[in-house]
């Protein structure tokens, strides 16, 4: 396995040219479970910036769980071909893990580019939108404006029915006098006969 924020071995990069050391580079854990070099996470999470772990973003809230791997370097001097298949299968799971990165790296621009498309295939239909809302907009205007001039015509109609009912009234009265005043005359022809 590969420490991803170094590159370097997480288990098997043994310091033995030093006479008498059997060190290997301390390695911790995230609270997702990821593994990394005690020192390359420490100055990760160090920035401000940096608060998920750089595996799967999972927000890191919680204290960097060291693990102790005891390493017999005799049993490793022995058994260097064992070690070996055991590092090349460690590399190739990260290499897998790395291929798997890249294609989801690749997927993920791939629905950038596809986002961007429907952003353009949704301004492109905002511009209909926003003419079929103007034109909404002057319909509503106009529906007012014949309203109020409905309310005006009604006003006016109203006004009208009663000018009209006291002219008929009127002119009933009128016809009434019309009709006394011929009665009368009609008397008085008939008293002068």
């Amino acid at each position: 396995m590969v420490c991803i924020l170094c590159y370097d071995y997480l288990f098997g990069s043994l310091v033995t040219d030093i006479p008498g050391t059997n060190t290997t580079r301390r390695v911790g854990a995230l609270s997702c479970g990821h593994t990394f070099h005690l020192e390359c996470i420490a100055s990760w999470l160090e920035d401000v910036l940096n608060t998920r772990c750089p595996v799967c973003s999972v927000n890191h809230n919680g204290t960097i769980l060291p693990l102790r791997v005891e390493c017999d370097l005799d049993h490793v001097a022995n058994d260097k071909q064992v070690i070996g298949d055991k590092l090349k299968t460690a590399e190739l799971l990260c290499n897998s893990s790395l291929d798997s990165a890249e294609q989801q790296e690749a997927l993920y621009r791939d629905l950038e580019t596809k986002a961007a498309d429907l952003q353009i295939k949704l301004d492109e239909k905002r511009v209909p939108l926003k003419k079929m809302q103007a034109t909404l907009t002057e319909l509503s205007k106009k529906i007012k404006s014949l309203e109020s001039q409905e309310k005006e015509l009604n006003t006016l109609s109203a006004r009208h029915k009663a000018n009209i009912q006291g002219l008929q009234s009127a002119l009933e009265l009128k016809d009434k006098t019309i009709a006394r005043l011929k009665q009368k005359i009609s008397e008085q022809s008939t008293e002068l006969a």
